[in-house]
């Protein structure tokens, strides 16, 4: 892995991270999905902290109730998809001179919305 990407990879984990545990606290943010998309730009470009992120006491049980197939909490589903479509929306239209990018962004809108919708739902 390049440098530069691993260093991006790191600061884009660690943002996650942080927006994950904001979203422990505010009821508004999810959690679970910036704590896996953490993971996900952590488990090669730092090892150390992607297995910090699993074992810590705060993140951990979130990672593993979704490893264990716990899923997320209807509420957090339905905010993440609201989140997520209006964040793709705006996206879309900032970059809508170049007509690939809006496509792809809502084909990979489709395919984490039907992700989530997948996803079982728990108490959390």
């Amino acid at each position: 892995m390049k440098p530069v990407v691993r260093i991006l990879l790191i600061i884009g984990g660690i943002l996650s991270i942080a927006a994950g545990i904001i979203g422990i606290i505010l009821p508004l943010l999810p959690t679970t999905p910036f704590l896996l998309l953490a993971g996900l730009m952590l488990a090669n470009a730092s090892p150390a902290i992607h297995r910090w992120l699993g074992t810590n006491r705060l993140t951990g049980p979130y990672l593993e109730a979704y490893r264990e197939g716990g899923g997320i909490s209807r509420r957090r589903k339905i905010f993440t998809i609201i989140l997520l479509w209006g964040t793709l929306l705006i996206s879309g239209i900032l970059t809508r001179e170049r007509w690939w990018i809006p496509v792809l962004l809502a084909g990979v809108g489709i395919g984490v919305t039907i992700h989530l919708v997948k996803l079982p739902e728990s108490d959390r």
